[in-house]
């Protein structure tokens, strides 16, 4: 395994290692201190200087997590949860408002509070549940008169921890709020969220409900629109991952981004406006854990390519998860970063093994000059999808309880439509925000592909036994299955590489 990967294991596993068992940080200096004694004294020997450098990443990933919780003190609005009194808190929302069916969630960077008449300058930031009307915007400045709150934590929930994960550690619920002023957000922001959010209603004015909800989601990330029937119909069959932004979309972006920059700028600066393109949209649409990592590994696949040394896809996977986890080590917490990271990692190391076992079947039933197209056919339609599947269902029952039935078929009949809702989705809305009638002509292209799949994911979703609730699934299980897999990886590549032995070489 290349260094960087182990490199990039030892940090995770430091990381996880400090929040399971809550290492105090004298006996991580302790460990950090004696590897580096070893590296400076034994460099000369290759295994303790592997082991050594090893530890120092570990241990730098477990500080990493230590520090990255800010100091509660008077400083911070965190310090003054759960007061008795209301205090006036003025602050700016620095985010999309998240709109809800009843309520509109606001994440507010604190800049002062007023207690008992006395005004403090405090920062941090802040969760504020506010009625839906009237509408609050990105950059606007409020005073909110309310408690502040510890986030709760419930029975099967941490909602704490969640918003500890986006650096919020307090929260106001039905407050008074008071509009300063507007406008008071980046320019670029403001910008990139006004694109978003006049792209959203040229959408909806260009198609029908539930479409319009989903291509919002499919394109945009907006997932609030749609309806709550058919979301619950994705997460029974276990195609929820399309109407949110995923590895897919940052591949097909990048990927019109390099073929636009080769006729604009030429082949030699092609790749840069890719990256831009990539970070843009990601910005776009949001930036959450699963399209950050996605980012990630998409900039990392451009630049290798206009260096000319392209590297490991696993190389790949494991420095976006380093670069994340060095931002906001509370990342690897997400559930959807975990699904994301592991449905990739996936198509790493099942697929080859799954492609060989494939590739025998079809030896032995089918004419040799007919093998090449089956495989082609099988390999983006059932090798990928199956691979997918193997390496997250049990990450899904750990999480939610469920497991889908239905999944491979419902995957299987709805993913081949997906890239053409994309490009033509994408060129439909933005025709539709310069003429609109233009654009709904364009949108009936896509309408049949989103109505195939609607209608798809509300049929699997009927038939009977499409998904079994499993209940508490045990973390020692999940680890045993996933050991389980990696053991059959491992047996199937010794059997692949045996096999390749045997072979007569020409």
């Amino acid at each position: 395994m290349p260094l960087l990967s182990r490199l990039g294991i030892a940090w995770i596993i430091g990381i996880a290692l400090a929040r399971w068992f809550s290492l105090p940080w004298p006996a991580v200096a302790a460990a950090s201190a004696i590897a580096g004694i070893a590296l400076f004294l034994y460099h000369h020997n290759p295994q303790i200087k592997s082991t050594a450098v090893l530890t120092l990443a570990l241990t730098a990933g477990a500080f990493r997590l230590i520090f990255f919780q800010p100091a509660v003190d008077p400083a911070h609005i965190a310090f003054y949860n759960d007061t008795e009194t209301p205090l006036k808190i003025t602050g700016v929302v620095v985010d999309e408002p998240d709109v809800r069916d009843y309520h509109i969630n606001l994440r507010l960077r604190v800049e002062s509070i007023e207690d008992k008449g006395a005004v403090k300058a405090v920062d941090g930031l802040l969760l504020v549940r506010a009625p839906r009307y009237p509408e609050r915007f990105y950059g606007d400045r409020l005073i909110i008169t309310g408690k502040p709150e510890t986030p709760p934590v419930f029975e099967d929930f941490s909602y704490a921890d969640y918003l500890a994960r986006f650096g919020i550690y307090s929260m106001v619920r039905r407050p008074q709020i008071t509009l300063i002023e507007s406008g008071q957000g980046h320019f670029f922001w403001t910008s990139l969220l006004a694109f978003k959010s006049r792209a959203s209603q040229t959408i909806n004015r260009m198609m029908a409900e539930p479409y319009a909800s989903l291509l919002n989601g499919i394109l945009l990330g907006i997932e609030t629109g749609i309806p709550q029937g058919l979301y619950e119909a994705f997460n029974l069959t276990g195609t929820s991952h399309i109407i949110v932004i995923s590895g897919s979309n940052i591949s097909l972006i990048a990927g019109i981004f390099m073929l636009l920059g080769q006729r604009l700028v030429g082949q030699r600066y092609a790749p840069p406006l890719a990256i831009i393109g990539v970070i843009i949209y990601t910005l776009l649409v949001g930036a959450d854990a699963a399209v950050s990592r996605a980012a990630v590994m998409g900039i990392v696949w451009v630049l290798a390519i206009w260096v000319g040394r392209p590297g490991l896809a696993l190389n790949s996977l494991i420095f976006s998860g380093l670069v994340l986890s060095l931002i906001n080590p509370l990342i690897l917490w997400d559930v959807g970063f975990q699904l994301s990271f592991v449905a990739t990692l996936g198509l790493i190391i099942l697929v080859p093994p799954l492609e060989r076992l494939t590739f025998g079947f079809l030896q032995r039933r089918l004419k040799t000059e007919h093998v090449g197209l089956a495989m082609a056919l099988l390999n983006e339609l059932l090798i990928v999808t199956l691979a997918a599947q193997i390496i997250t269902g049990p990450l899904i029952v750990y999480h939610f309880g469920r497991f889908s039935l239905v999944s491979l078929l419902s995957n299987l009949l709805i993913l081949p439509v997906q890239p053409p809702i994309m490009i033509v989705g994408g060129i439909a809305t933005l025709a539709g925000m310069v003429w609109l009638p233009l654009g709904q002509l364009l949108s009936w292209l896509v309408w049949l592909p989103l109505a195939w799949s609607v209608w798809i994911v509300e049929q699997t979703a009927r038939l009977p036994f499409a998904s079994l609730d499993l209940g508490t699934f045990p973390f020692w299980l999940l680890v045993l299955l996933y050991a389980a897999i990696a053991a059959g990886v491992w047996a199937a590549n010794q059997s692949g590489s045996a096999d390749d032995e045997a072979r007569p070489q020409f």
